[in-house]
């Protein structure tokens, strides 16, 4: 009885703050839990610190960027001279260029392609030292993205739409302004680049499945990526590590060493 009970509190938001209230938890042991997804196993993680969260975030800017500069200029962030081969610690393999030639959405993926490649330089730069190399990138992790302009928006749907709730869900975490200021402006963006690329993918008519029990495909009646009270979705480190590390516990998917820093 007092497992389930305490399973009870740890799975559920308003059941574990009413515990971590009267336990007297800080806020940063409650950042620690929501990060790590809730699970009972991890009641006693680490708290992480706000470069940790920011950390998290430059590995999914890294595979963000890899995929949109192979897809658009068939090169790399090292090849692009935006890190050198010393700042990984892995290869970015798979992907290819693909032919926007005649295509409407291509100034869109050009557009893509510049913000996530600055997303990398902004978030290296806030760090400073503490910024993590590139860790290793497989774009071919789902055996699609590449194939024609239709197969790229299928993708690119997917990261647009994950990295919005992975910001949705790490910034009310952040304690640092200068930080949370940081981590806000690109989860702006991020929505932007989701609601262009749903809209491309309805009017184009793309299929970008599901990647958990939470997505919402962007359809004609699910335009937006949102809950039923017209709430974007967020999710936590957990959430995300399970749709990009494709069911692996610790690397896998679009990581197969896993991801660098402290929340992997």
């Amino acid at each position: 009885m007092k497992t389930e009970l305490l399973e009870k509190i740890v799975e559920s938001p308003v059941d574990r703050r009413k515990f971590l209230k009267r336990a007297g938890v800080t806020s940063l042991g409650v950042a620690a839990m929501t990060m790590m997804g809730g699970s009972l196993g991890k009641l006693h993680a680490a708290t992480f610190t706000d470069a940790d969260i920011l950390n998290f975030a430059l590995n999914l800017e890294y595979l963000e960027a890899e995929f949109y500069l192979k897809a658009t200029w068939g090169t790399t962030l090292v090849g692009l001279g935006v890190i050198s081969s010393g700042q990984q610690t892995g290869p970015t393999t798979g992907g290819k260029m693909v032919s926007f030639s005649g295509a409407n959405i291509a100034f869109v993926a050009s557009g893509f392609r510049t913000d996530e490649v600055d997303h990398v330089k902004y978030l290296r730069a806030a760090l400073g030292s503490a910024a993590v190399p590139k860790p290793a990138i497989n774009l071919d992790a789902l055996g699609y993205g590449f194939a024609n302009v239709n197969d790229f928006m299928k993708l690119g749907r997917q990261f647009e739409d994950v990295g919005v709730s992975a910001y949705l869900g790490a910034a009310p975490l952040i304690q640092n302004k200068t930080y949370l200021d940081a981590a806000g402006r690109i989860l702006a963006t991020e929505a932007q680049h989701s609601g262009s690329i749903r809209l491309a993918c309805i009017w184009y008519g793309v299929n970008s499945p599901a990647v958990d029990s939470q997505d919402v495909p962007p359809t004609q009646q699910n335009p937006f990526c949102v809950d039923s009270t017209a709430l974007s979705i967020p999710r936590t480190a957990a959430q995300v590590l399970n749709i990009v590390y494709g069911g692996g516990a610790h690397s896998g998917g679009f990581y197969p060493d896993g991801m660098n820093g402290t929340i992997k």
